[in-house]
This record gives C-alpha cells, sequence and structure tokens, in this order.
C-alpha cells in the first residue's frame, strides 16, 4: 500500500512543447533543409539565409535592371488581370428588376459611398452585399443599365481613370 502512494505522488507532469514556425515556410524550422530543392519555400528560405541580396536575385530582371513577368511554358508570358466593373440584371417578382455593380472597389471606390450616390440619383434603394464569393458588390431595386455607366464615368471616371472600356455588361 505504501508503494502505490509513492507511484502517484511520484507522477511528473511534462509541460507543453512551444514550437516555432518558420514565417517563410510555415514549417518548423528543423525541417526547412528536408524540403524538395525545386519549390518555391525552400528557394525562398534559402534566399532569406543568404540576407536581401538572395531575395533579389529570386526576381527576374532584364539586363538594363526592369523586372521582367515570369514566362509560362511555351514562352507565353501571363498577363495582370485588368481591373473591370461589371453590371448585370436579374429579375425578382413579376417585372421588377435589380441591378448589381460589382468590381468598383478595384478602382478604389468606396463601395458606401457609392450606393448612396447610385441611391440618391435614382430614387432607389442601393445596398452593399457580398456575393457567393465573397466579394462585395452595390445591389440596386430597379434596372438602370442605359443611364448608371453615364453616372460612373461622370462622377469616378476622372478621379479614378475609368474608361468605356472598363464597364461590362451581363444581360
Amino acid at each position: 500500500m505504501a508503494e502505490d502512494a509513492e507511484c502517484s505522488t511520484s507522477a511528473v507532469v511534462t509541460p507543453p512543447v512551444f514550437v516555432e514556425y518558420c514565417p517563410i515556410t510555415g514549417l518548423p524550422p528543423e525541417y526547412n533543409e528536408c524540403l524538395p530543392k525545386e519549390s518555391d519555400e525552400y528557394k525562398k528560405w534559402k534566399a532569406s539565409q543568404e540576407g536581401p541580396e538572395g531575395l533579389e536575385k529570386l526576381t527576374l530582371r532584364d539586363k538594363d535592371g526592369n523586372e521582367v513577368e515570369k514566362k509560362l511554358p511555351g514562352g507565353k508570358v501571363k498577363k495582370k488581370a485588368k481591373p473591370q466593373i461589371i453590371m448585370e440584371t436579374a429579375k425578382r417578382q413579376g417585372k421588377k428588376m435589380t441591378t448589381s455593380i460589382a468590381g468598383l472597389e478595384n478602382f478604389g471606390i468606396k463601395l458606401s459611398d457609392a450606393s448612396k450616390v447610385f441611391g440618391k440619383k435614382f430614387a432607389c434603394g442601393a445596398s452593399v452585399t457580398k456575393t457567393a464569393s465573397l466579394t462585395e458588390q452595390i445591389e440596386m431595386q430597379g434596372e438602370f443599365m442605359d443611364k448608371l455607366p453615364d453616372l460612373i464615368l461622370k462622377t469616378y471616371g476622372s478621379s479614378h481613370n475609368i474608361t468605356k472600356d472598363d464597364i461590362f455588361f451581363i444581360g
């Protein structure tokens, strides 16, 4: 019986082990060397070990020192997506329609301010809603496809570099 008392009191509780992760790779530091040599995480980690000069080596530069875009297989260059404004209408009940505008935030326009402007101009309800892809858009009650592009260009065109080529319709 005395032996049982000694065993229960001699049990030592070990504290939890705190693991520190590398901010570049997201792995514990001892695993960084085991990454595949051709992976991007390994290259970034190896370049960070060399210092700031190593990180500069990762960017592609031409003879003049300008940054060059990475090429896809076959020598094709991946183009950056140009921001665009997408307007679409949807039918509700009977003859009622809604107009939604997406992409204004890509031009630096605050959606809440724009919805107030649109609501006052067209005397309708306008609100900012989230889509299924977790982006925000402006929903307006009514069909304003013919007047809305002119208002966007007039209000935000010169200050936010919006042209007619940036506005697209989905019927």
